[in-house]
């Protein structure tokens, strides 16, 4: 079991389930451009920053790198991106069809990736559903 965290943001209860599994350091919430939205405590906003804006380029980067390749239009959407070293792993998807919004998670050798996969498909879906469902403003300010 990971450390227990005290997650901040907005969007934080999306990460809590991501963090409770064994061997998961960091879990956060960004837009495509790296705004951080949540992040597990374990983080300074500096690292969260940091990290959001180099996430955003690293799924940016892959998404073009994969479509070019493999001759798919630019609009095709990535589901996951996933990088690793002799330290661990660290995986990027996007949260639901639609958003504008990231969900990373990343941990030791001893972090079981598709535990970990899992969980964050099923958060992200409950994230996307929750940004998708809150009614667009009117000019007048009102939902």
């Amino acid at each position: 079991m990971s450390e227990a965290f005290e997650e901040t943001g907005p969007s934080a209860w999306v990460l809590k389930p991501i963090t409770e599994i064994r061997g998961v350091r960091h879990a956060l919430t960004m837009t495509l451009d790296g705004m951080v939205q949540a992040t597990s405590e374990n983080l300074t906003k500096d690292e969260a920053d940091g990290i959001g804006a180099m996430t955003a380029a690293l799924h940016s980067a892959s998404r073009a790198a994969t479509n070019a390749v493999l001759g798919a239009p630019p609009s095709t959407p990535l589901t996951t991106v996933t990088s690793h070293n002799d330290r661990g792993t660290y995986m990027v998807m996007p949260v639901g069809e639609g958003t504008n919004t990231l969900i990373a998670a990343a941990g030791d050798q001893d972090m079981p990736m598709g535990v970990v996969a899992a969980t964050m498909a099923r958060q992200a879906m409950k994230l996307g559903e929750q940004i998708m469902s809150v009614p667009a403003r009117t000019n007048d300010g009102v939902s």
